[in-house]
């Protein structure tokens, strides 16, 4: 895992070179040559989407086979990229021979030998742009990280790789390619929307004797007058109206996937007939390049975001037990199984002394960032004052008033805490609105109910105290709501009953096998590796 964020990192860094590279083939060859270093494999080859045809070519490949490879056109659910482009997923054939989806016309074709291949779709807003194709593995097979790094190589390359196929179909619809080729090359390599415009109203003011030129940018909510007259109208067309007139013309700036604002040019004089379409094509031009910033924008500031909350998560982890906790008489065994997003979940063993110890298990209400932050003042708050005070009525009572009097109201908690002491096997808890333990005595699931409010709805809560004798050989488990929650591709979940019939069944074994075997079993259940909300658990079986 460390190597693939070190390889996407490095790969993110020359994002930029292929940032600004405007002609199709050239980027594709740089994508190409990109895939074979990262992913380490002999061969590469990128397929284009034709979405009227539903079919897909080569654009550009490495290897002595280019001419060939550039003659075969695939039918989408034909071969593996056509079963990649079909079901928009990736796919790891390591053996092509067992494989039949595999087809060897290719291979046929230009005289190769495929034995493995690893392909990924390339999407734009759930939109086909293309497969990715790494060919024949160097040194082993294809691997599911290997897999994930194609997946964010195709990801990053999805923005230029759409800006060049617009930038080609525009070229090819217009008679004043070398211009249009021109300007295209500075768009690309622009860093600012207001290079693009300085460029922009040169070439205009190249062809005609403009006396106004304006941009309305609608997501910025911003007309930028690149030249204003004295005599300027106040009125602004509609972003959908077009305008064709002797001393005026108004184009929408669109692209096929939205509309981004309007190019309104006036002269002095008359526009020629023969300007009309060059205007025209020069409003692709902007408003692909203000689409292209627009993404990249938001690009940036995802990864920003999603940066922040790998801090979080980090954070959050460093809150948590990781090693073995011995405690006198118990069998303790416990986990934190994040999900992929920066989750609430938060819980400790603090042994007060030999016989007294604490346990506690808390939901943080909500996900990401403010989770990540009442997640720290708890924790840090809840050790502080059970060390000092040594009582969980007054330590609950102390954070349900503090995360009340200083926190949002959809800020909460719910907490099961509770203190075992070994010598009268006694353990005393409170339940503050959270999922009820079971206690498995026998062949009986025992829920315990008693519950009072969340921590930090509301100020000056009472919360109550129950106690309970433990037994040999009892077992109880605290949990989050994750664990009974976690559904499957039917929307089934996992569920209460399902873990008490899994109790009953195992809990004659340790602690910790009891933990590896629900978590096999969950894992089972939702058919998937990774879960939509933190899976948080203590198991305590009672020894002696």
């Amino acid at each position: 895992m460390k190597e693939l964020l070190e390889k996407a990192t490095h790969f993110r860094k020359e994002f930029g070179d292929l940032y600004g590279v405007i002609d199709l083939n050239s980027l594709l060859d740089k994508i190409a040559d990109k895939m074979r270093q990262y992913v380490n494999c002999r061969e590469s080859a990128i397929f284009l989407y034709n979405a009227k045809r539903e079919e897909l070519y080569f654009e550009t490949a490495t290897g002595n086979r280019q001419d060939e490879l550039k003659k075969i056109v695939l039918k989408k659910r034909e071969g593996v990229v056509g079963w990649v482009a079909e079901e928009e997923k990736r796919l790891i054939i390591n053996d092509c021979a067992k494989d039949p989806r595999f087809t060897s016309r290719i291979d046929r074709e230009t005289d190769f030998k495929t034995t493995s291949i690893l392909a990924v779709p390339v999407l734009m807003n759930k939109k086909l742009l293309g497969v990715l194709e790494a060919i024949n593995k160097i040194d082993g097979k294809f691997s599911e990280e290997d897999a994930e790094l194609l997946e964010y190589i195709a990801s990053v390359v999805a923005i230029p790789l759409q800006n060049a196929m617009l930038f080609k179909k525009a070229t090819e619809e217009t008679k004043e390619k070398d211009l249009f080729i021109e300007l295209a090359k500075t768009i690309s390599q622009a860093f600012s929307l207001q290079e693009v415009f300085d460029y922009l109203k040169k070439i205009i003011c190249d062809l005609l004797d403009a006396t106004e030129i304006n941009v309305l940018v609608e997501s910025q909510g911003k007309v930028h007058h690149l030249i204003t007259s004295e005599t300027a109208s106040s009125h602004q067309p509609g972003p959908e109206e077009t305008v064709i007139n002797r001393q005026q013309v108004v184009f929408p700036l669109k692209t096929p996937r939205k509309r981004l604002g309007l190019l309104e040019i006036k002269v002095g004089e008359s526009i020629p007939d023969g300007m009309i379409s060059m205007i025209r094509g020069l409003s692709v031009f902007a408003a692909i390049s203000i689409e292209k910033f627009e993404m990249y924008t938001q690009m940036i500031e995802k990864e920003k975001i999603e940066k922040e909350l790998q801090i979080a998560r980090g954070i959050q982890q460093s809150f948590l037990l990781h090693e073995k906790v011995e405690i006198k008489g118990l069998d303790v065994a416990y986990i934190n199984i994040p999900s992929s997003e920066v989750g609430g979940d938060y819980y400790d063993i603090v042994k007060l002394d030999e016989n007294d110890t604490i346990f506690t298990l808390n939901d943080i209400s909500g996900h990401g960032i403010p989770a990540s932050l009442l997640m720290s003042i708890f924790r840090t708050n809840f050790i502080y004052r059970i060390k000092k005070e040594r009582s969980i009525l007054n330590t609950l009572a102390h954070l349900n008033n503090l995360i009340a009097e200083t926190t949002e109201v959809n800020l909460y908690v719910t907490s099961f805490t509770c203190r075992y002491d070994s010598r009268k096997r006694l353990l005393r808890y409170i339940n503050a609105g959270h999922n009820f333990p079971f206690l498995f005595r026998g062949g009986k699931a025992i829920e315990l109910k008693e519950s009072s409010l969340t921590v930090g709805m509301f100020p000056g809560v009472t919360y109550l105290t129950a106690q309970l004798e433990l037994k040999k050989k009892d077992v109880l488990i605290l949990y989050t709501d994750g664990l009974v929650e976690a559904e499957n591709a039917e929307g089934e979940q996992f569920s209460y009953d399902r873990l008490k019939e899994f109790f009953k069944a195992n809990k004659h074994l340790g602690a910790d096998e009891i933990k590896e075997r629900l978590i096999e079993e969950l894992k089972c259940f939702v058919g998937r590796k990774v879960f939509e909300d933190d899976v948080t658990f203590i198991i305590i079986k009672i020894l002696k």
